[in-house]
Formats: structure tokens, C-alpha cells, sequence
């Protein structure tokens, strides 16, 4: 994971017209770090409140759906269905990121 998250670095130091080492050099991976959560199948998907509407605050997240799925993103105001994909890592830009981008 944290090979993937110096790759991702370097693709989006690039991405923004920069030198792949970039945000790297701007101590970007300084604080690294895996977090691992677990949603099983719940019996009765109705009564659940979910998680409350957020941004992810880092820089970015990488994740690993499940084949339940359940994880929206807000476009045009409308929260939208990321449909689950077998093996696919789903990379969410966080906010860090987007300040970041303002700055360069």
C-alpha cells in the first residue's frame, strides 16, 4: 500500500503538470497512513442511518469495495451509486489535495 501511495503521488504530480517527485518532496507521504474498516451485510439495509455526509480530509483514499457496495459521491448535488467493481481500487481525491492544487 504504501508503494501504490508514492505511485499515486508521483501520477498526480504529473497530472497537475508537475515533476513525478513533486508532492513527494513536499513531504506529501510524511504521514502515510492504512486504515482498514469493515461494513458487513446487514439484515435489514432500511433501518440503518449509514455514515453521515463527509469529505475525506486527507490527501487522498484509496478503497476496496466489497461486492455490497453502498459508497455515493455528490455530483451536481446528487449523490450517485459507485457501483462495485471485482478488484478494482476506487481513489477518492481528498481535501488536502484540492488546497494543494491552489497553491501550485
Amino acid at each position: 500500500m504504501f508503494r501504490l501511495g508514492d505511485l499515486l503521488l508521483e501520477l498526480l504530480s504529473e497530472a497537475l503538470g508537475l515533476d513525478p517527485g513533486h508532492l513527494k518532496g513536499m513531504e506529501c507521504a510524511a504521514n502515510l497512513g492504512i486504515a482498514s474498516h469493515y461494513y458487513p451485510v446487514c439484515p435489514q439495509p432500511e433501518l440503518t442511518l449509514g455514515i453521515t455526509n463527509h469529505t475525506d480530509l486527507g490527501f487522498v483514499t484509496v478503497l476496496l469495495q466489497d461486492h455490497v457496495g453502498g459508497l455515493q459521491v455528490l455530483h451536481r448535488d446528487f449523490w450517485v451509486d459507485v457501483p462495485p467493481r471485482p478488484d478494482a481500487l476506487v481513489v477518492n481525491i481528498g481535501d488536502m489535495l484540492q488546497v494543494i492544487d491552489h497553491w501550485l
